[in-house]
C-alpha cells in the first residue's frame, strides 16, 4: 500500500484523508502493515466555550446528518460521527445524546457520558461520545450538558467529528 496507493485515489480523496501510522504489531505490521487511511470530513462546533452557571439543560448547537455542500453522497459519511468535548468547569457535566428529525423535536438517545470535574490545573476533562453508527441514521444530533452541582468557572467545548 503505502506511497503506491496515495497515487491511484484522486485529488479529492487525497485531501479528505488523514493518514495515521500503524504499529508493527497491528494486522501483522512490518512490510505488510503500511499505513492506515482514515477519510475525515470535518468537524463542527457543538458548543463553543459554553459557560455554564446553574443546573438547567443546555442544548448544543444542531449539526446536519449530511454531506458538506459540494461533496458526492457517501452513506458511511452519514453514520460514522462521534462526539469529542473539553471541560474546564470545576464541577462534573453530564452530555446526553440527542436527535431530530426537524430540527424542531428532540429525542434523547443512548447513554448519558459523564465528564469529571476540572481540577484547575493541566489539561482539560474530556468526553468522546459516539453520535451514529453504521446500523442508524440521524438527520441531525447534538449534545443537552446538565450539571447536577452549579459551576462556578470554566467553559464547556464540543466538536462533532466525521470519520469515514
Amino acid at each position: 500500500m503505502g506511497n503506491k496507493f496515495v497515487s491511484q485515489i484522486s485529488v479529492y480523496t487525497q485531501q479528505q484523508t488523514r493518514w495515521v501510522p500503524r504499529s508493527s504489531d497491528m494486522n501483522g505490521g512490518g512490510e505488510q502493515g503500511g499505513e492506515l487511511v482514515m477519510l475525515t470530513y470535518g468537524e463542527e462546533a457543538l458548543f463553543n466555550a459554553l459557560v455554564i452557571t446553574d443546573t438547567t439543560a443546555h442544548q448544543s448547537l444542531a449539526v446536519a446528518n449530511d454531506n458538506p455542500e459540494g461533496v458526492p453522497y457517501d452513506q458511511v459519511y452519514a453514520v460514522y460521527k462521534t462526539a469529542l468535548v473539553t471541560s474546564t468547569l470545576n464541577q462534573a457535566v453530564a452530555l446526553q445524546p440527542i436527535w431530530s428529525r426537524d430540527r424542531a423535536t428532540w429525542y434523547s438517545f443512548g447513554t448519558a457520558t459523564n465528564v469529571i470535574a476540572y481540577g484547575g490545573t493541566g489539561p482539560a476533562q474530556t468526553g468522546i461520545i459516539a453520535l451514529s453508527t453504521p446500523s442508524q441514521y440521524l438527520p441531525y444530533v447534538g449534545l443537552i450538558a446538565t450539571c447536577a452541582t452549579a459551576p462556578t468557572s470554566g467553559a464547556l467545548n464540543g466538536w462533532l467529528e466525521r470519520l469515514g
